[in-house]
């Protein structure tokens, strides 16, 4: 996965997942947090807002893999590390804006084996 397309993906999955996370608060945190995910009485934007947390902390997740893998190709350890130790420390946002802002620009060369 490209550094483009990954932080594009990341980092709108962020602010999709705040959004969401503000409208399912101000609609009924109460009756969320109290029953897990069995949404009683909560408003149906609620519940929206809800499947869309779960659905961007998913792409976010696929596309923090996929920067992961694609660092790990261009051996960039440090970068490597860094996204992998902020996104533990629940800072993965501050690791993807700086990566989208100063890290490694590449593309993976594969070459084959010459036969002799």
């Amino acid at each position: 996965m490209s550094k483009k397309t990954s932080t594009r993906w990341y980092i709108g999955a962020w602010l999709v997942w705040v959004i969401a996370y503000a409208m399912a608060f101000m609609t009924g945190h109460t009756t969320f947090y109290h029953y897990g995910f069995y949404i009683q009485g909560s408003s149906p934007v609620g519940a929206f807002a809800i499947v869309l947390i779960a659905i961007s902390a998913l792409v976010m997740f696929i596309a923090w893999i996929g920067t992961l893998i694609h660092l790990g190709q261009l051996h960039s350890w440090g970068w490597f590390a860094l996204l992998l130790v902020l996104q533990l420390l629940v800072l993965g946002i501050v690791g993807m804006v700086a990566y989208a802002l100063a890290g490694p620009e590449g593309t993976v060369v594969v070459q084959r084996p010459t036969v002799t």
